[in-house]
């Protein structure tokens, strides 16, 4: 008989406090590298790229959600919704527990819910165009910001495309589908 493991639950506030917090700095140790440029520069940029990714996903469902009056009770970590996708690559960069996971107190519906759901994806496509932006706003680090583009138009592609298939708009879209009926 297998046993289930207890799936640790993370506070609402204290995931957004973090979230918000890693936000913020992202964005000043973006300005400031390009400010200062080092040969560390173009790795600095990227791990901001990724803060952005990361961090702006699940605290946007959030401040949609709660917005609109959407209840949360609590984050996990979990694997990716996208690591459903049945390509194995994907799937196995994706199967890790280490995404954060924001869970309902209720099922949200209607528009209320293609809000919610659709804001973590919409989130997770276009705040890492900032950090390119803060690149090129830059003349000594303005030659950085073009793979910074490339990378962002990717996961925009990427991210667009498997999540209507498998992730957060696709649940997104599900909440309109139920409102009809």
């Amino acid at each position: 008989m297998k046993t289930q493991k207890k799936t640790r639950r993370y506070g609402l506030g204290k995931v957004n406090a973090l979230s918000t917090s890693a936000l913020a700095v992202t964005v000043i140790v973006a300005y400031l590298t390009c400010k200062h440029p080092s040969p560390l520069t173009p790795f600095i940029l990227v791990l901001c790229w990724f803060s952005m990714l990361y961090f702006s996903h699940c605290l946007a469902h959030y401040i949609a959600g709660r917005a609109l009056g959407v209840k949360f009770r609590h984050y996990t970590l979990s694997s990716s919704m996208l690591s459903k996708a049945g390509i194995p690559v994907i799937s196995k960069l994706l199967s890790s527990r280490v995404f954060l996971t924001l869970r309902l107190a209720e099922r949200p519906e209607g528009w209320r819910g293609f809000v919610m759901f659709a804001s973590g994806a919409l989130a997770s496509m276009l705040s890492p165009f900032l950090i390119a932006v803060i690149s090129w706003m830059n003349p000594s680090t303005r030659q950085h910001s073009y793979p910074l583009f490339f990378m962002s138009i990717g996961n925009a592609v990427f991210t667009g495309y498997f999540s209507l298939r498998y992730g957060c708009l696709a649940k997104a879209l599900r909440c309109l589908r139920r409102q009809k009926r």
